[in-house]
Protein backbone atom coordinates (compact mmCIF):
# COMPACT_ATOMS: atom_id res chain seq x y z
CA UNK A 1 0.00 0.00 0.00
CA UNK A 2 1.13 3.56 -0.86
CA UNK A 3 0.07 7.16 -0.04
CA UNK A 4 -0.86 9.32 -2.42
CA UNK A 5 -1.75 13.22 -3.07
CA UNK A 6 -5.32 14.36 -3.83
CA UNK A 7 -6.17 17.41 -5.96
CA UNK A 8 -6.59 19.52 -2.11
CA UNK A 9 -3.32 18.80 -0.80
CA UNK A 10 -4.48 15.59 1.54
CA UNK A 11 -2.65 12.18 1.19
CA UNK A 12 -5.32 9.52 0.83
CA UNK A 13 -4.31 5.73 0.85
CA UNK A 14 -4.75 4.01 -2.17
CA UNK A 15 -3.00 0.14 -3.09
CA UNK A 16 -0.31 -0.24 -6.01
CA UNK A 17 -2.64 -1.75 -8.32
CA UNK A 18 -5.36 0.49 -8.20
CA UNK A 19 -8.81 1.04 -5.76
CA UNK A 20 -9.49 -1.35 -3.47
CA UNK A 21 -12.11 -4.03 -4.13
CA UNK A 22 -15.67 -4.01 -2.58
CA UNK A 23 -14.94 -7.00 -1.03
CA UNK A 24 -11.68 -5.58 0.52
CA UNK A 25 -13.48 -3.03 1.85
CA UNK A 26 -15.98 -5.51 4.08
CA UNK A 27 -13.62 -7.61 5.05
CA UNK A 28 -12.37 -6.79 8.64
CA UNK A 29 -8.98 -5.74 9.03
CA UNK A 30 -8.45 -6.92 12.73
CA UNK A 31 -10.33 -9.68 14.14
CA UNK A 32 -10.33 -10.29 18.19
CA UNK A 33 -10.79 -13.53 19.85
CA UNK A 34 -11.37 -14.26 23.48
CA UNK A 35 -8.53 -15.86 25.26
CA UNK A 36 -8.35 -19.34 25.99
CA UNK A 37 -9.34 -20.05 29.88
CA UNK A 38 -6.94 -20.67 32.55
CA UNK A 39 -6.22 -22.63 36.13
CA UNK A 40 -7.72 -20.23 38.70
CA UNK A 41 -5.35 -20.82 42.04
CA UNK A 42 -6.06 -19.45 45.64
CA UNK A 43 -2.37 -18.86 47.66
CA UNK A 44 -3.43 -18.86 51.75
CA UNK A 45 -0.90 -18.26 54.31
CA UNK A 46 -1.13 -18.19 57.69
CA UNK A 47 0.54 -18.82 61.16
CA UNK A 48 -2.35 -21.33 62.03
CA UNK A 49 -2.05 -24.78 60.04
CA UNK A 50 -5.28 -25.92 60.88
CA UNK A 51 -6.54 -22.15 59.25
CA UNK A 52 -4.98 -23.79 55.57
CA UNK A 53 -7.33 -26.87 55.79
CA UNK A 54 -10.18 -24.89 56.56
CA UNK A 55 -9.38 -22.73 53.37
CA UNK A 56 -9.17 -25.76 51.45
CA UNK A 57 -12.20 -27.18 52.66
CA UNK A 58 -14.20 -23.81 51.60
CA UNK A 59 -12.61 -23.70 48.49
CA UNK A 60 -13.96 -26.91 47.33
CA UNK A 61 -17.56 -25.83 49.08
CA UNK A 62 -17.94 -22.84 46.87
CA UNK A 63 -15.84 -23.42 43.63
CA UNK A 64 -16.06 -27.06 42.77
CA UNK A 65 -13.00 -29.68 43.07
CA UNK A 66 -9.33 -29.09 42.70
CA UNK A 67 -7.35 -30.21 40.28
CA UNK A 68 -5.30 -33.69 40.64
CA UNK A 69 -2.08 -32.24 41.51
CA UNK A 70 -3.96 -29.01 42.63
CA UNK A 71 -2.77 -28.93 46.48
CA UNK A 72 0.59 -27.60 46.84
CA UNK A 73 3.12 -28.84 49.46
CA UNK A 74 3.05 -26.23 52.49
CA UNK A 75 5.98 -23.98 52.05
CA UNK A 76 7.50 -21.62 54.65
CA UNK A 77 6.25 -17.81 53.85
CA UNK A 78 8.96 -14.98 53.90
CA UNK A 79 8.95 -13.36 57.43
CA UNK A 80 8.34 -9.15 56.13
CA UNK A 81 7.42 -6.40 58.61
CA UNK A 82 4.49 -6.16 56.20
CA UNK A 83 2.55 -8.86 57.06
CA UNK A 84 4.03 -9.29 61.00
CA UNK A 85 2.02 -6.68 62.33
CA UNK A 86 -1.21 -7.58 61.52
CA UNK A 87 -1.00 -12.05 60.72
CA UNK A 88 2.39 -12.63 63.03
CA UNK A 89 4.94 -14.49 62.87
CA UNK A 90 5.39 -18.28 61.50
CA UNK A 91 3.46 -17.97 58.82
CA UNK A 92 3.69 -20.69 55.90
CA UNK A 93 1.82 -20.72 52.47
CA UNK A 94 -0.31 -23.16 50.64
CA UNK A 95 -1.89 -23.01 47.52
CA UNK A 96 -5.18 -24.73 46.11
CA UNK A 97 -5.51 -24.82 42.29
CA UNK A 98 -9.29 -25.62 40.75
CA UNK A 99 -10.00 -28.23 38.35
CA UNK A 100 -11.98 -26.29 35.72
CA UNK A 101 -10.43 -23.75 33.98
CA UNK A 102 -11.37 -20.33 34.62
CA UNK A 103 -12.04 -17.19 32.02
CA UNK A 104 -9.42 -14.80 32.12
CA UNK A 105 -11.42 -12.04 33.53
CA UNK A 106 -12.22 -13.58 36.34
CA UNK A 107 -10.21 -12.36 39.13
CA UNK A 108 -12.32 -9.12 40.46
CA UNK A 109 -15.62 -11.02 41.36
CA UNK A 110 -13.20 -14.44 42.68
CA UNK A 111 -11.25 -11.38 44.72
CA UNK A 112 -14.50 -10.03 46.52
CA UNK A 113 -15.05 -13.52 47.34
CA UNK A 114 -11.61 -14.83 48.94
CA UNK A 115 -12.49 -11.25 51.30
CA UNK A 116 -15.72 -12.46 52.34
CA UNK A 117 -13.89 -16.20 52.98
CA UNK A 118 -10.86 -14.78 55.10
CA UNK A 119 -13.66 -13.05 57.26
CA UNK A 120 -15.44 -16.37 57.51
CA UNK A 121 -12.40 -18.03 58.59
CA UNK A 122 -11.56 -15.54 61.20
CA UNK A 123 -14.99 -15.03 62.90
CA UNK A 124 -14.64 -19.16 63.56
CA UNK A 125 -12.45 -18.60 66.49
CA UNK A 126 -10.69 -16.27 68.76
CA UNK A 127 -7.26 -15.37 67.09
CA UNK A 128 -4.27 -13.22 68.73
CA UNK A 129 -3.84 -11.67 65.06
CA UNK A 130 -5.81 -8.92 63.03
CA UNK A 131 -5.67 -11.12 59.93
CA UNK A 132 -5.53 -14.78 60.67
CA UNK A 133 -5.53 -15.79 57.29
CA UNK A 134 -4.99 -14.30 53.78
CA UNK A 135 -5.92 -15.72 50.22
CA UNK A 136 -4.50 -14.01 47.13
CA UNK A 137 -6.28 -15.40 44.38
CA UNK A 138 -4.55 -15.50 40.83
CA UNK A 139 -4.67 -17.56 37.63
CA UNK A 140 -1.86 -19.41 35.34
CA UNK A 141 -1.94 -19.94 32.15
CA UNK A 142 0.71 -21.03 29.02
CA UNK A 143 2.76 -17.70 29.25
CA UNK A 144 2.02 -16.11 33.06
CA UNK A 145 1.54 -15.76 36.23
CA UNK A 146 -1.06 -12.87 37.32
CA UNK A 147 -2.60 -11.94 40.80
CA UNK A 148 -5.46 -10.20 42.19
CA UNK A 149 -4.73 -6.93 44.70
CA UNK A 150 -7.04 -4.22 46.22
CA UNK A 151 -3.78 -1.87 45.71
CA UNK A 152 -3.31 -0.11 43.53
CA UNK A 153 0.26 0.34 41.74
CA UNK A 154 2.59 1.55 38.63
CA UNK A 155 2.79 -2.14 38.00
CA UNK A 156 -0.34 -3.05 37.84
CA UNK A 157 -3.60 -2.41 35.68
CA UNK A 158 -7.39 -2.09 36.88
CA UNK A 159 -9.40 -4.99 36.76
CA UNK A 160 -12.63 -3.35 37.82
CA UNK A 161 -14.54 -3.63 41.11
CA UNK A 162 -12.36 -1.98 43.29
CA UNK A 163 -9.57 -4.55 42.03
CA UNK A 164 -5.83 -4.61 40.17
CA UNK A 165 -3.93 -7.36 38.65
CA UNK A 166 -0.48 -7.92 38.81
CA UNK A 167 1.69 -9.81 36.22
CA UNK A 168 3.79 -11.69 38.75
CA UNK A 169 5.82 -14.11 36.71
CA UNK A 170 6.53 -15.03 33.40
CA UNK A 171 7.24 -17.93 31.26
CA UNK A 172 10.23 -18.04 28.84
CA UNK A 173 12.94 -20.00 28.20
CA UNK A 174 11.69 -23.16 29.72
CA UNK A 175 10.87 -21.67 32.92
CA UNK A 176 8.93 -19.11 35.20
CA UNK A 177 10.80 -16.04 35.48
CA UNK A 178 10.23 -13.18 38.37
CA UNK A 179 9.94 -9.37 37.41
CA UNK A 180 11.15 -6.55 39.20
CA UNK A 181 8.53 -6.18 41.20
CA UNK A 182 7.52 -9.92 42.18
CA UNK A 183 7.34 -10.79 45.24
CA UNK A 184 9.88 -12.69 47.63
CA UNK A 185 8.27 -15.62 47.48
CA UNK A 186 6.94 -16.34 44.21
CA UNK A 187 10.29 -15.85 43.31
CA UNK A 188 11.54 -19.67 44.55
CA UNK A 189 12.39 -22.16 42.19
CA UNK A 190 9.36 -24.39 44.34
CA UNK A 191 6.46 -22.46 43.43
CA UNK A 192 7.93 -22.58 39.95
CA UNK A 193 8.17 -26.02 39.55
CA UNK A 194 4.39 -26.18 40.65
CA UNK A 195 2.86 -24.28 38.73
CA UNK A 196 5.04 -25.08 35.64
CA UNK A 197 3.15 -28.93 35.57
CA UNK A 198 -0.17 -27.23 35.86
CA UNK A 199 0.95 -25.27 32.85
CA UNK A 200 1.90 -27.84 31.24
CA UNK A 201 -1.29 -29.70 31.85
CA UNK A 202 -3.40 -27.22 30.84
CA UNK A 203 -1.61 -26.50 27.32
CA UNK A 204 -2.58 -30.39 26.84
CA UNK A 205 -5.90 -30.05 28.45
CA UNK A 206 -6.63 -26.69 25.56
CA UNK A 207 -5.12 -28.63 22.74
CA UNK A 208 -7.15 -31.97 23.33
CA UNK A 209 -10.28 -29.33 23.63
CA UNK A 210 -10.05 -28.05 19.97
CA UNK A 211 -11.91 -29.06 17.67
Amino acid sequence: MRLKQTNNGDLDRGVADGAMSEQSRDTPVWVTREPGPAYLFFGAFSGRPELLSRCQSVIVERFGPLHPDGVSPIYPFPQTRTYEKTMGKGLQRQFFVLDEPQPQDCLADIKHTTIAIENELRDTGTFAVERPINIDPGIVNDCRIILASTKDYSHRWYRGKGIWEELTLIYQHGAFEPLRWTYPDFRKPTYHEFFAKLRRDLIDRNLQSKP
